[in-house]
């Protein structure tokens, strides 16, 4: 996530499949719209989200070693270690903190080694969440040859991992504690390889409260966002927001379970970046005109306070997409 070029899949080149529509079991909703930030950068300190308007806080990554034998082991970056101690300061300011597992850095093989073991990374997770003060587990799972269905059997099954993992996790945390997904686009697009990520959410959605749908690093799924991400209400794009909410799915993924993930920054994805000003106007108030207090929210990779885009981010959004918060 935010690194290297991620899926190039053009739509001229994926078979029709037919839209695959799915009936989705959920646990209850709230209407509560959530702003979301990544942090992976130690270029600003932790503890300045505390000053932010975001209310949720994702650090990142965890990992597993893509190889090895014997009982499964977290690997804390460095960079994400130093900054565990500040967790309290973020708390303290009103914020949900969660922890992410896995991103573009994770290899298929590490993925590979979870197969079967489940519960197991589940409750190493579980105790770091535990151990400290989080409020849940995010889910970056980035390997496209595991949700592709003539690869499934042959790597591993990407769709019965996650959903066994979200499963497990479940299981596993304190009951209030909060799990979410950050699926691509493509993912969720009956068109490419049956839509694996809509099989995930009928399976797993009732464990999952919300997705970030990474809305960049993905051509053909990312502008124009009128058509890509938010969706014109007639006949919307089948992975765009309404879409997603009214169409594509039968029974519908609620809006207040979907939130709209961009980079905060053009250095900070390979394409999919709009001005703040323009996600603002182009989609935070389209979605806040149509679903109101049910709209899920936004989502930012990733945190700092180095550009003027960074600084917009964390200080002029959350007035207009929160309006009356504290």
């Amino acid at each position: 996530m935010g690194h290297a070029e991620r899926v190039r899949i053009g739509l001229r080149a994926l078979a029709l499949l037919g839209l695959a529509l799915v009936v989705l079991s959920s646990a209850p909703v709230s209407a509560q719209t959530r702003y979301v930030i990544y942090y992976n950068s130690a270029a600003t300190p932790l503890e300045k989200v505390a000053e932010s308007g975001f209310t949720d806080v994702i650090l990142s990554f965890l990992t597993v070693a893509p190889h090895g034998s014997g009982p499964l082991a977290l690997v804390v970056p460095a960079t994400l270690e130093t900054e565990l101690p500040k967790i309290p300061v973020i708390k303290a300011a009103g914020k949900r903190v969660l922890i992410s597992f896995g991103g573009g850095d994770m290899a298929g093989a590490a993925w590979k080694r979870l197969v079967g073991r489940e519960a197991e990374i589940a409750g190493l997770l579980a105790e770091f969440v535990k151990s400290n003060g989080l409020d849940g587990v995010d889910i970056d799972f980035e390997i496209s040859e595991a949700l592709e269905l003539k690869r499934r059997t042959h790597a591993f099954d990407g769709v019965a991992l996650l959903v066994n993992l979200t499963k497990a996790l479940e299981a596993a945390l304190p009951s209030e504690a909060l799990i979410s997904h950050v699926p691509q686009p493509p993912y969720l697009d009956p068109k490419w390889q049956g839509g694996p990520y809509l099989k995930i959410l009928e399976e797993a959605g009732a464990h999952i409260d919300w997705i970030s749908i990474q809305y960049y690093n993905n051509p053909g799924y990312e502008s124009p966002a009128k058509r890509y991400v938010v969706g014109e209400p007639e006949n919307p794009f089948v992975t765009a927001y309404i879409g997603l909410v009214e169409a594509t799915i039968e029974g519908g993924w609620p809006a207040a379970k979907i939130l709209v993930g961009k980079p905060v920054y053009k250095g900070d994805a390979t394409s999919g970046h709009m001005t703040p000003e323009r996600v603002v106007a182009e989609i935070v108030k389209p979605l806040k005109d149509r679903y109101g207090e049910k709209f899920g929210g936004l989502m930012g990779w990733q945190y700092s306070d180095l550009t003027r885009d960074h600084r917009y981010w964390n200080d002029q959004i959350a007035p207009i997409l929160l309006p009356g918060a504290k």
